[in-house]
């Protein structure tokens, strides 16, 4: 019997994982038609069709999802071995990467209900703004905001927010409960960066009703940041809902009379398709999309 060809597995597990051959193409290092003729050779030996290649969009058949949870494994177990042979510890550690504005605010609160359910501990939370590599960075499930950021790897939408106004208590009662009748220099100004794809500052929220000297108040360039400055009465922020809650919750912060702003964007998160089956993977996701 021969013995079926390497590269071409490689090749298939590559796209089967990525969803597309030029994401596999990047990862193997070579090009898109190299990899489409790998696949091919793989089919011919196999005398089955792998892949469905309906214009832009690439799905596996029946033969192809059959071979992939396997191959996958298999893969897996192969380069452990090689490493172990060659002495270098393999990292065991589950990587959870995320945007500094979800890991300094909502995030730990997700976490802490996922320890308290049986979660696995042996868990890294990394910090850091997007795009990461997860092939490079060794990242197993990174938590965005966004919509095709991470088109190659299995996508799932935990939530969508809206923007809200918060202040202390004493800000309240210095100021007032109502937007409009806040001075300028009582404002907190957030410089969104990257995070999201429009930044609504103070102007949009009052929706022309007054011009604002932005000059007047404080700037800050996160939201965990601007939450952090109204707890400690410096004036009132515009922050994501979501990331205030528990403040809100508790009577640290309280709402300022405003209409709400929704995000046009939701959170999501993404993770590589060969570890879909991983079952600390099916329980964080869970844990994560469950109503706060």
């Amino acid at each position: 019997m021969t013995d079926t060809p390497l590269k071409p597995l490689r090749a298939f597990e590559a796209v089967a994982r990525t969803g597309s051959f030029a994401a596999a193409a990047r990862e193997l290092g070579v090009t898109s038609a190299a990899v489409s003729q790998q696949v091919k050779i793989l089919e011919h030996f196999w005398g089955r069709t792998l892949f469905l290649r309906q214009g832009n969009r690439l799905s596996l058949t029946e033969a192809g999802l059959t071979a992939y949870p396997p191959l996958a494994n298999a893969l897996t177990a192969i380069g452990d071995l090689s490493e172990r042979m060659q002495g270098i510890t393999r990292r065991a550690r589950f990587v959870l990467s995320a945007l500094p504005s979800v890991a300094e605010t909502w995030l730990p609160l997700r976490l802490a209900d996922w320890l308290a359910d049986g979660g696995d501990r042996q868990l890294d939370i990394r910090i850091e703004d997007d795009p990461v590599d997860f092939n490079r960075d060794r990242v197993h499930m990174r938590i965005f905001h966004g919509h095709s950021l991470y088109a190659d790897y299995c996508t799932e939408v935990l939530f969508r927010d809206r923007i809200v106004a918060i202040a202390t208590p004493a800000v309240i009662a210095c100021y007032g409960a109502s937007v409009p009748t806040l001075p300028d220099n009582a404002l907190i100004h957030t410089d969104w960066g990257t995070d999201y794809a429009t930044g609504p500052d103070w102007s949009d929220f009052l929706s022309g009703e007054r011009v604002i000297d932005a000059g007047a108040g404080l700037r800050v360039t996160t939201s965990s940041a601007a939450i952090q400055c109204a707890l400690a009465g410096l004036g009132v922020a515009l922050v994501p809902a979501m990331t205030a809650k528990h403040h809100l919750e508790a009577g640290r912060l309280r709402r300022v009379e405003a209409p709400e702003m929704l995000i046009d964007r939701p959170y999501a998160v993404a993770y590589p398709h060969a570890i879909a089956g991983w079952p600390i993977v099916a329980s964080l996701v869970e844990c994560l999309k469950r109503p706060a």
